[in-house]
């Protein structure tokens, strides 16, 4: 990607600062997105596990509902600390002090937050429509406590440019929960079966009696968050472990819009799957509670395939936030800004396309009883697309300290995401669900434009934003028309003439944009044949 970045006649700012903080960024980006995305990969087979081990849909749906609660809460449980430490670590110049006093501050509320939860757990169950599972949320308070225990020092990792060691945990966290998963849901069982007699077996038998397959999937995940933060005790134990009141009182005051965005930005991320299990069993559907939580799992599965286009956005995140912080008083950096989003657009909507063209391949993936939701997944791509471009113009009210907009921004979208899927469920399941994060995240991003506008102008290339998304949106339509009215193809059908008019309309849209932007290969041919 360096390599691009230098080779390629982008017209960029002529200041050399400009191009090595280009060629900085990119190398972070291709590091963290390519070990993250490994990482993330193998975590995404686990769906197609799932759908496979989990023949009741209702049970994947258990899962995609617990899981949704804790992505939801950790936003109670981090409360903008991360990005809190980014900001005054940069501002004070003190990466360790600062690690200090905000891991200390998350390892005591989270004591707190995660006792509470033990404590009260059976009525939680309870109301939450797991009264005969309580271990669900034992084994969810853990989880919360531990992941939160790791944040500071995976931070810290990503201040320090560590960006190896960083992705190589969190790959390392992924390859445990597979792993744990595996061994509880199949190898112990198999083993127990064909070794009826070793105490493997009776292991296996009270395995079985005491834990749900359900349950053995987040005692899974309560193995490898525990190994993890273990295995970042060297980071702990580097920091100044000193709480500081003062720097404690400046970094909530920064970061508590931050937490209010964060609920905001999970209420339009998770609460689809929660409100489908309560509106489902309403008119006009009047689904049992079984079935409904069966179309939870049947979204969720198919949720996933937006996957790539989450990687994407995840891997130029976690590279792009300390970044931008670090840019933020270079005097050419609201010209690599402009430079990036666009270049960013560019590359996610071809995301976009490749995702889409090539879906009856990924679709095989899944277990045949949760293929039905394959619908869904363009609407969750592009929806994920303005996510990222939400994400990627957030810098400018964190770097004016006006995160107080940002907090105004989200709860507007948590408010049309509520609004939309309580209305709309009842009556068109989790389609509705699917156009609400779109419509939301679309939304965001263009509010979130037009206040930058005013607050931290940014000469944004808005035209060529524009065609980057449509333009991958037409060619997505022009293939479904051409296979399906003049090829006569199902849309699920795979066969050379398929790939062929798909991949040849993704070189067209990058041809036609390198067009535009006046790109040439030239000096790209040179590098690569003097290398």
């Amino acid at each position: 990607m360096q390599l691009w970045i230098e080779g390629l006649n982008l017209s960029l700012p002529s200041n050399l600062f400009a191009l090595a903080a280009l060629r900085k960024l990119a190398s972070q980006t291709l590091l963290y997105g390519f070990t993250y995305f490994a990482a993330r990969l193998l975590n995404f087979f686990l769906t197609p596990f799932y759908t496979r081990v989990f023949q009741d849909t209702s049970d994947y749906g258990a899962v995609s509902e617990i899981y949704a609660y804790i992505t939801f809460i950790n936003i109670l449980y981090t409360y903008g600390m991360e990005t809190g430490f980014f900001y005054f670590a940069n501002k004070r110049n003190d990466d360790l002090g600062i690690a200090g006093t905000s891991f200390i501050s998350l390892l005591f509320s989270s004591l707190i937050f995660s006792g509470g939860i033990l404590l009260f757990s059976n009525s939680i169950a309870t109301a939450a429509g797991y009264s005969l599972h309580p271990d669900f949320i034992i084994y969810a308070a853990i989880i919360l406590f531990f992941d939160t225990a790791a944040v500071i020092p995976f931070a810290y990792l990503r201040k320090q440019d560590r960006a190896m060691r960083f992705a190589s945990l969190k790959f390392i966290n992924i390859i445990l929960t597979i792993g744990f998963n595996f061994l509880f849901l199949v190898v112990i069982a198999w083993v127990a079966k064909q070794y009826p007699d070793s105490t493997l077996a009776e292991y296996s038998v009270w395995l079985k009696n005491n834990v749900s397959p359900v349950g053995m999937v987040f005692l899974a995940n309560v193995l490898s968050s525990i190994i993890t933060f273990l295995m970042l005790l060297p980071e702990v134990f580097s920091f100044k472990i000193k709480w500081e009141k003062s720097v404690f009182r400046e970094m909530l005051v920064y970061s508590w819009p931050l937490l209010i965005l964060g609920f905001a930005g999970m209420i339009n991320e998770t609460l689809d799957r929660i409100l489908l299990k309560r509106l489902l069993v309403l008119p006009p559907q009047n689904m049992s509670l079984k079935e409904a939580l069966g179309q939870v799992g049947i979204y969720s599965a198919c949720y996933k395939l937006s996957i790539f286009m989450t990687l994407a956005i995840q891997s130029f995140k976690y590279a792009a936030e300390p970044f931008f912080f670090g840019l933020m008083k270079q005097e050419d950096s609201k010209l690599i800004y402009a430079r990036v989003l666009k270049y960013f657009t560019f590359i996610t909507s071809i995301i976009f396309m490749g995702v889409m063209f090539y879906m009856p391949l990924l679709i095989q993936l899944l277990g045949e009883r949760y293929r039905s939701a394959v619908d869904v997944v363009p609407i969750l791509l592009l929806a994920n697309l303005f996510l990222g471009i939400f994400y990627y113009l957030s810098q400018w009210y964190k770097q004016t300290e006006k995160t107080i907009y940002g907090a105004y921004i989200s709860i507007g979208g948590a408010l049309l995401t509520v609004g939309i899927n309580v209305i709309f469920i009842p009556l068109y399941g989790y389609m509705a669900s699917a156009y609400a994060t779109l419509i939301c995240y679309f939304s965001m991003a263009a509010i979130s434009m037009l206040m930058g506008k005013k607050y931290y102008p940014v000469p944004y290339e808005y035209g060529k934003i524009a065609y980057c998304i449509s333009s991958a949106v037409v060619l997505y339509f022009i293939s479904k028309w051409v296979l399906r009215d003049v090829l006569h193809f199902a849309p699920l059908d795979w066969n050379f003439a398929v790939a062929t008019i798909n991949s040849a309309l993704i070189i067209v849209y990058i041809f036609i944009f390198m067009k535009i932007d006046k790109i040439s290969l030239s000096p790209l041919l040179k590098k690569l044949n003097k290398s």
